[in-house]
C-alpha cells in the first residue's frame, strides 16, 4: 500500500469517491470551438434551471439572500435558490483544514489531490443538505405545518439536487470549457440581470422598469421632477445605477492592468534580464466571493438561532443598496465596509497561500526556472524575502481595494449590485484574455506551446 494512505485519515472515503460519478479529464487538446460550445452548454444549463421553480412550494419563496443573490448564481424559489453557495463553502472548509494541516493532504501529488476533490464534493452535498432543510424548516416555501413529511423531503430532495447539478456543470467548464464554471454561472446571471434592468421596456402598472427607458420617458416628458425621479427613484433602477455600473466597469479594468514587476535575471542564458509581474488585484476577486459566502452562512445560522445574532447579522453583514439607505445609517454603511474590506484582506492573504503564490512558493518556481534576483545571491530564503515585501502588501492591499470597491458600489446603487458588477466585470474580463489566447493558439498551433498548452 502506499505509503501516503497513512498521511491521512481521509483516505478511509477513498472506496466511496473512486465510485462517485466524475467528468473524465480530456485525453486530446480541446479546440477553441469546442471549449466555447461546452461553455455555452453549461451556461444554458444553468439558465434554465434558474427559471424551473421547485415542486411542492405552498407560498411565494422567501429571498434570504438580498443582494447577495447575484453574487451566490441564485433565484429564490427555483433549482437554484441555494446557487454555487454549498461548493464554495465546501471549499473554503476544506481549504482552511489542509492550509492548517489538520487534514495532511499534499495537493501535488495525483492521488492526495483526487482525495481532495472528491472529499470536497461529498463536503458541498452535504453542506447543500444542511442549507436546503434550513431553509425549508425555516418556513421558506411556505408554513411547515402545512406541508407533510414528503413534501418537505422532496423539496429538499430538489434543491439537492440543483446543487448537484452545478457542481458537475463547473467541473465540465473547468476541462472542457473556459474558466471556470462558478466563475461563468455569476458573470452570465449578473449580466443578464443588469441588462434586464436597464433596458426592461416592460411597464406594469404605468411604470417603465428598465431605468434607460424610463430616463427616455424622462426626458420627453421635459419635467425636472420626472428626470430627477430617474435617477434617484428607489426601488426600481435608477440612473446613478447605470452611471455607478459605467464607473465600476472602467475601474476594475484599470485595475486589472496594474501591477509591479519585479527584475529578474536568467542564469542559463548569460544573465538575460526579465521581469516577474504581480498584478495589483493578485489574489483576482475570489475574496470577495468567499467573503460574502461566508457573510451568506452566517445569515443562515443567524436566521436559527434568532436573536441578537441574527440582529447583527442582518443589520452590519448586509450591505445598504443606494445612496438613501446610506444616508439614513451612515454607520450600518462604514461598519459594513470595514468588516468586507477586513474579511477580503484575510482571504486574500489565505487565498495565495493555498494556491502556492505566497513568496515561498514563488521562489521555489523561480529557482527551479533558473532565475534569480539581480543583486542577490540565488537563495531561496533570500528570494522570499525580497519577494515577500512584494507580493504580501500587493496581496492585502488588493483584497481591501475588491472590498471597498463592492461596497462602494453597493452604496452607489449599481445595477443588479455592486458586488456582483465587480465579479462580473473581472470574470468577464479574465474569460476574454483567456479566449484571446486559445483563439491565438488555435490560429497559430506553434504558439500553443508559448502559451503553455
Amino acid at each position: 500500500m502506499d505509503e501516503r494512505s497513512f498521511r491521512s485519515k481521509l483516505y478511509v472515503l477513498e472506496p466511496i469517491i473512486q465510485r462517485l460519478p466524475e467528468v473524465s479529464v480530456p485525453k486530446r487538446h480541446i479546440g477553441f470551438k469546442e471549449k466555447l460550445m461546452w461553455s455555452g452548454i453549461a451556461l444554458i444549463i444553468f439558465l434554465i434551471m434558474t427559471q424551473v421553480p421547485l415542486y411542492g412550494m405552498t407560498a411565494q419563496a422567501q429571498n434570504w439572500f438580498g443582494s447577495l443573490r447575484y453574487v451566490l448564481a441564485s433565484r429564490a424559489g427555483t433549482l437554484m435558490q441555494l446557487g454555487i453557495g454549498p461548493i464554495v463553502t465546501a471549499g473554503i472548509v476544506m481549504q482552511l483544514l489542509v492550509g492548517a494541516k489538520i487534514i495532511n493532504l499534499d495537493l501535488s501529488h495525483p492521488r492526495d489531490k483526487a482525495l481532495f476533490t472528491g472529499t470536497q464534493k461529498i463536503l458541498a452535498v452535504l453542506v447543500g443538505i444542511f442549507q436546503a432543510s434550513a431553509f425549508v424548516m425555516a418556513g421558506s416555501f411556505g408554513p411547515i405545518a402545512t406541508m407533510g413529511g414528503l413534501r418537505i423531503l422532496f423539496l429538499i430532495i430538489q434543491l439537492t439536487l440543483g446543487v448537484l447539478v452545478v457542481l458537475y456543470l463547473d467541473e465540465l467548464v473547468s476541462k472542457y470549457g473556459f474558466g471556470s464554471g462558478i466563475s461563468l454561472f455569476i458573470a452570465g446571471g449578473v449580466s443578464a440581470t443588469v441588462f434586464w434592468q436597464a433596458f426592461n421596456f416592460t411597464a406594469p402598472q404605468g411604470i417603465i422598469r428598465g431605468a434607460i427607458p424610463n430616463f427616455i420617458s424622462a426626458l420627453a416628458s421635459g419635467s425636472p421632477g420626472a428626470i430627477s425621479t430617474a435617477f434617484f427613484r428607489t426601488p426600481a433602477p435608477n440612473m446613478m445605477g447605470v452611471i455607478a455600473t459605467i464607473i465600476v466597469f472602467f475601474i476594475v479594468i484599470y485595475a486589472e492592468t496594474m501591477r509591479v514587476e519585479v527584475p529578474l535575471a536568467y542564469s542559463r542564458y548569460g544573465g538575460l534580464r526579465g521581469r516577474y509581474p504581480i498584478k495589483f488585484l493578485y489574489a483576482s476577486v475570489i475574496p470577495v466571493i468567499l467573503s460574502l459566502v461566508l457573510f451568506t452562512n452566517f445569515r443562515i445560522i443567524g436566521r436559527i438561532l434568532g436573536g441578537p445574532v441574527q440582529g447583527f447579522v442582518s443589520t452590519y453583514m448586509v450591505s445598504p443598496q443606494g445612496l438613501g439607505a446610506v444616508t439614513a445609517d451612515p454607520l450600518r454603511a462604514v461598519v459594513y465596509m470595514l468588516i468586507l474590506m477586513g474579511s477580503c484582506m484575510a482571504f486574500a492573504w489565505l487565498w495565495v497561500q493555498m494556491t502556492n503564490m505566497g513568496p515561498r512558493d514563488v521562489a521555489q518556481q523561480l529557482k527551479r526556472s533558473g532565475m534569480s534576483i539581480p543583486g542577490f545571491r540565488r537563495d531561496t530564503r533570500i528570494m522570499e524575502k525580497r519577494l515577500a515585501r512584494y507580493i504580501t502588501p500587493v496581496t492585502l492591499l488588493g483584497g481591501a481595494f475588491v472590498g471597498a470597491l463592492a461596497a462602494g458600489a453597493n452604496f452607489l446603487g449599481a445595477l443588479s449590485s455592486g458586488t456582483g458588477i465587480l465579479l462580473a466585470v473581472s470574470i468577464i474580463y479574465r474569460l476574454y484574455q483567456e479566449i484571446a489566447r486559445g483563439r491565438v493558439s488555435e490560429m497559430f498551433p506553434a504558439a500553443r506551446r508559448l502559451l503553455g498548452e
